[in-house]
């Protein structure tokens, strides 16, 4: 499995149950399914963040419903659905097209989760939020950020950051906490180093008795805005670093990254290689701690070239 790195075991037990949902009340929740009058197409010219393209089923009750160059999921329940990540703003339209292609209703979605306060992958989380009126839950880290909209300074990259909608019904969920709704646990993975808010998740899904472990990991790229410093005293090397080892170590059967071509989501989706592999996260962790070995190396040698 090959990957290509983009902006590119679990500490606590905690569950989080989402209450203002009564598993009682949930009986009219509908499950998602293909539609065969859906006119989306699964071509995709680019790996844009806003081009559409046709939800795709994942495995179990996951399902596909982002662009062709962010990734979006659907995890399903009769008790309500949780959706995680958006998608930038503008892509808004191409994601409530592939919801509503497999049968989804706003009114059915009762959490997100999200993996970064960053514009694109968390810029249309405020519009689904006001549609469906869920609970969005995110780290303490990535709080305030949601909330205003806005950088937060730490970011690496603050500098080049476009703001985004300020979120409505914000919810902190500790580190390494299990999301529950219904029979759907989703556990978080601290992930900061990209963005000091990072989460990654995980979930197990089944299918005719054979059973996998999805993980949606969060980017692992060291990269930043003209001005930052990974190396420099208060950088996010450690943090990253931390993170690299977190996501290496989970058990992963099927891999999912925030951007498309970091793990070829959609070829694997389609069936060009291999959906299943238990290697796809160490092999994603070892790519992430090879580029920021290279950026702390590069930033070394700049220093050293720099006249004191």
């Amino acid at each position: 499995m090959k990957f290509k790195l983009n902006c590119m075991a679990f500490a606590g037990t905690l569950l989080v149950s989402v209450g203002s949902f009564p598993i009682t009340a949930q009986a009219s929740v509908q499950m998602p399914t293909i539609s065969k009058d859906s006119t989306l197409s699964k071509e995709c010219k680019s790996d844009g963040w806003n081009e559409p393209t046709a939800p795709r089923h994942l495995y179990g009750n996951s399902w596909y419903v982002g662009t062709c160059g962010i990734s979006v999921i659907l995890i399903a329940s009769p008790q309500g659905h949780i959706l995680i990540d958006s998608g930038p703003a503008n892509a808004y339209e191409a994601v409530s097209k592939s919801l509503q292609a497999i049968g989804v209703r706003m009114k059915d979605i009762r959490t997100i989760l999200m993996t970064h306060e960053h514009h694109d992958h968390s810029g249309g989380v405020a519009q689904f939020q006001k549609e469906s009126g869920a609970v969005v839950r995110v780290r303490k880290d990535a709080f305030q950020s949601m909330r205003t909209g806005k950088a937060d300074p730490r970011d690496p990259q603050f500098r080049e950051l476009a703001p985004f909608a300020p979120v409505a019904n914000l919810k902190i969920v500790s580190d390494g906490a299990t999301v529950k709704l219904g029979k759907l646990a989703v556990r978080n993975i601290p992930m900061s180093g990209h963005a000091p808010g990072g989460s990654g998740w995980t979930w197990k899904e089944c299918e005719n008795g054979v059973c996998n472990q999805i993980v949606f990991s969060d980017s692992l790229g060291s990269i930043s805005d003209d001005v930052y410093r990974y190396s420099a005293k208060g950088g996010m090397a450690a943090s990253l670093r931390a993170s690299i080892a977190r996501i290496g170590a989970t058990p992963c059967d099927i891999l999912i990254t925030g951007h498309t071509g970091a793990s070829d989501i959609l070829e694997r989706l389609d069936g060009k290689a291999a959906l299943v592999s238990k290697v796809a996260c160490q092999q994603l962790a070892e790519l992430g701690l090879k580029n920021l070995e290279l950026r702390l190396q590069k930033e070394a040698e700049t220093s050293a070239e720099t006249p004191k």
